[in-house]
């Protein structure tokens, strides 16, 4: 009824409304769809990047030309300071120098380009930036303001609201909307704040809400936004969206670019991407613009996407379409392929003879009985629609490696190949193909065939492999099959990959952790650095560095190292480093997966604590960061002098 409800309010304003403008018409319900288009800076609320009307019309232009605007990405969003710090006489909100053709030429030539144009304000007298005039109390000549211009969308941040008064501010800003008769998408951003707009925003009239209050352009950041959608899959729908964040390419590869948006597309979520950086000048249009992930996107069947398995490193998100299929993402958020199992069934499709699979990104379509899983690289994520449906398709197969948790250097490997047939037709003059990784030797043959893969069989190969010499270097062992089936000839691809286990050097060579090779590790921003941190800045805590260096974090992180139970303690000094004025953040240690010591939540500033563990039999060893609960942004973690005694 909710939905039911908003739809007839929506409807008579635009049809009782004068428009403001003679500009194109803007879209007649705000928030029907999540919005698509670009942005500045909406992660870094202190206008680091400054942009120009010159700047805005060429990303305009590029949306055009890129071919962009024509597959759905109709916004151009102006971040926080593209208004100055006072405003005019008369009260009303100006532009900066930086746009001296005026606001309503810039929005006449963004309309002109067949595009819609968005604004930044916010609850406060100034907006998050702190460098630019907010609305606070001038909610209604503001709201006057933007329509006369023609604007399409208003993010109102809410870094100034005071005492929990965020819904009521935003109530006056989109009361004060909808009285100038223009329909414009209001979007609420809590960058600084817990306050949950999720659960208020489109009560207040917004269409759109922040669900994580950091910026997600790199991958860690990204991680950190998916798992704060978990349990929020019932909020978002028609006139209303979750926000996980927008996207800063530069910073993602192409693997990790595509998983973002299958899992964005899944979750409804806006496709915005944020031109922050000059390297994000050309739009990765390709990835950006596949008509598939848009149409996920776009899609909505009255249920949001949802994740409906975890295994801690691979992940299965999920979400209903509105034809009777449904979306998979395979996601694998380690730093090692792996295998991910997943079927028909955790997509909540009815039974059926047959279903019919399209792989959204490469285009591959095939026909499965019901198994749906894979060996997915790092940092990668495979996105299926399915349908039930018995379609005249080459049959669906998968191609995994099953190795020991973790590897040992000097020590043979058995591998086990699992080729499987999911579909309902036969495959046949199947041909496995090995390849050693460096530093190892098979023990059997690198090749194998068989005639016939029968639907729903499996062929199972299992070969052995000793190091030529002490391993170094990661295991990564690269597996081809190829086969024939009734639509022609395929091939089947994967790695397998396992952490090499190294143990370390006995004190009397060299006891520091920051000169050992781990097994493991993960970051929240970058990679874990050795005597550095935030790329390449010194470790220092309090101003103060050490001679033995160390380990530069940043929450979340983990490093694991191998001690084979051959060491009696773990010693380190750990603090907040000063690259994270305003970080919070802990430190653990876990041997075997359980906490042997713990520092609680320590600020920058706070002294640093000079841990002394005892590792005894331990056979893993973890460092970990936390973020002490209040989001990860400057979250940089020393361990300073990390030493073991063996």
């Amino acid at each position: 009824m909710r939905r039911f409800s908003v739809l007839l309010c929506a409807l008579f304003l635009t049809a009782t409304a004068v428009p403001a403008s003679a500009d194109t018409p803007p879209e007649p319900v705000p928030g029907d769809r999540p919005p698509l288009g670009i942005t500045w800076a909406t992660g870094d609320p202190y206008c680091v990047y400054q942009f120009s009307e010159d700047v805005v019309k060429a990303a305009a232009d590029q949306l055009v030309t890129s071919g962009l605007r024509d597959a759905g990405y109709e916004y151009v969003m102006l971040g926080d300071c593209w208004q100055a710090a006072q405003r005019d006489a008369d009260g009303k909100l100006t532009a900066r120098a930086s746009f001296p053709s005026g606001i309503p030429a810039l929005v006449d030539y963004v309309h002109s380009r067949g595009l819609k144009i968005g604004f930044t304000s916010g609850t406060g007298a100034k907006t998050c930036s702190g460098q630019a005039a907010g609305s606070l109390d001038h909610e209604s000549l503001d709201a006057q303001t933007f329509a006369g211009w023609g604007a399409d969308y208003l993010r109102y941040d809410t870094c100034y609201s005071v005492n929990g008064d965020a819904p009521a501010r935003v109530k006056k800003m989109a009361d004060a909307i909808k009285l100038t008769g223009r329909p414009i998408t209001l979007e609420v951003d809590d960058y600084d704040r817990e306050q949950s707009p999720w659960r208020w925003a489109r009560a207040a009239g917004a269409q759109i809400w922040r669900t994580y209050k950091n910026a997600t352009f790199n991958f860690g950041y990204s991680t950190g936004s998916l798992d704060k959608q978990y349990g929020l899959d019932g909020y978002p729908g028609p006139g209303g969206w979750n926000n996980p964040g927008s996207f800063t390419f530069s910073y993602l590869d192409p693997a990790e670019r595509q998983a973002k948006l299958g899992l964005w597309a899944v979750l409804n979520a806006p496709l915005v991407t944020d031109m922050a950086l000059a390297a994000d000048v050309t739009l990765p249009a390709a990835e950006l613009g596949n008509p598939d992930i848009i149409a996920v996107d776009q899609d909505w069947a009255g249920v949001g996407g949802h994740k409906v398995r975890d295994t801690g490193w691979t992940e299965v998100w999920t979400k209903p379409m509105s034809d009777g299929s449904a979306v998979l993402v395979l996601f694998n958020r380690g730093e090692l392929a792996a295998p991910i199992t997943t079927s028909v069934a955790d997509a909540g499709l009815p039974a059926a003879s047959g279903y019919r699979v399209r792989d959204l990104w490469t285009g591959d379509e095939t026909e499965t009985t019901g198994a749906l899983g894979g060996t997915v690289g790092r940092h990668a994520a495979t996105v299926l629609r399915v349908w039930p449906a018995t379609v005249t398709a080459a049959p669906r197969t998968s191609l995994t490696v099953e190795l020991p948790d973790s590897v040992p250097p000097s020590q043979p490997v058995t591998a086990t190949v699992r080729f499987t047939n999911a579909g309902s037709t036969p495959v046949t003059g199947a041909h496995l193909q090995l390849t050693a990784p460096a530093q190892w030797q098979f023990d059997s043959p690198a090749e194998s065939d068989t005639a016939t893969v029968a639907p729903g069989a499996t062929w199972e190969t299992v070969v052995t492999l000793h190091p030529s010499a002490t391993a170094t270097q990661a295991f990564k062992m690269p597996v081809t099959v190829s086969y024939t089936t009734a639509q022609g000839t395929r091939t089947a691809t994967a790695s397998a990959e396992a952490p090499l286990m190294l143990a370390p050097n006995p004190p009397s060579t060299n006891g520091l952790l920051n000169t050992q090779p781990w097994i493991s590790s993960e970051n929240g921003l970058g990679p874990v650095e050795r005597d550095s941190t935030d790329n390449g800045h010194p470790l220092t805590i309090n101003g103060k560095t050490d001679a033995h260096g160390g380990l530069g974090a940043h929450a979340p992180s983990v490093v694991r190292y191998y001690l084979g139970g051959k060491c009696k303690q773990f010693t380190a000094t750990v603090g907040v480093d000063d690259r994270g004025p305003g970080g919070t953040l802990g430190f653990r240690v876990l041997g075997d997966g359980v906490e042997l010591e713990a520092t609680g939540d320590l600020r920058h500033g706070d002294a640093a604590q000079h841990l002394v563990v005892p590792v005894t039999g331990v056979q893993v060893l973890a460092l970990a960061v936390d973020d002490a609960g209040d989001g990860s942004a400057g979250d940089w973690g020393d361990w300073l002098s990390p030493y073991l005694s063996c």
